[in-house]
């Protein structure tokens, strides 16, 4: 027997959304409150690029996130992207598409240092976890300290806020990417991240986030 499982026939853990006692990392309430968060239509467009996004930016999944970010619980991004890995395997869109190389939006240095994760590579990580597809975090950089887009005002700023955000290596890569990120607010963060791909050369083949808001400036 594990000694983590030994210790949980003496010490039940606590769960780290809601402080319900455990004998997994998240209770069975909020492991399924979160994937009933998954929306029906995993596809939301086609056109220009395909976006897949798994959940809505509401109730459970919202608390979930915010928990996972900003109370250092990282398990819970893994948790999420596995769901994303799956949901991919079942869904006919998204296995049309193969031999895609995943990255993760990345954050800059500071954030990361602060935090101490990135979230986004987490999801990838699990995601890839799932699908064995090639997680490459050395792809994509951010070298503009930006501020969270959902404290944006106006279209107009939150192009401003991303703009030349990114660099990516002169790497050559046959194989299209699939971009992943936590959450989808107006697409401006995505964009910058594939126009700084295309003028290294690399192709985006298809988008995959984890949650959409309700805000959306596509």
């Amino acid at each position: 027997m594990k000694i983590d499982r030994l210790l949980d026939l003496f010490f039940q853990r606590k769960c780290p959304i809601c402080s319900r006692s455990t004998s997994d990392y998240l209770c069975v309430y909020c492991s399924h409150s979160l994937i009933a968060c998954k929306l029906t239509n995993f596809c939301e467009t086609k056109s220009p690029l395909p976006l897949f996004c798994w959940g809505s930016y509401d109730d459970a999944l919202k608390r979930g996130i915010a928990t996972c970010k900003y109370q250092n619980q990282p398990n819970i991004a893994t948790f999420l992207g596995q769901q994303m890995g799956k949901a991919w395997q079942q869904d006919r869109e998204a296995k049309a598409l193969n031999k895609l190389h995943v990255v993760p939006i990345p954050l800059h240095p500071e954030k990361l240092k602060k935090r101490g994760f990135n979230q986004a590579e987490l999801l990838a990580r699990g995601f890839c976890d799932i699908t064995n597809m090639p997680c490459r975090i050395d792809l994509l950089q951010r070298t503009k300290n930006t501020k969270p887009q959902m404290e944006t005002k106006s279209k107009e700023e939150r192009l401003e806020n991303l703009a030349k955000a990114f660099v990516s290596p002169q790497i050559k890569l046959k194989q299209p990417i699939l971009l992943v990120d936590d959450i989808y607010t107006t697409g401006a963060t995505m964009n910058e991240a594939i126009q700084t791909l295309t003028d290294a050369g690399l192709k985006v083949g298809a988008i995959l986030v984890l949650a959409r808001t309700a805000l959306q400036d596509r």
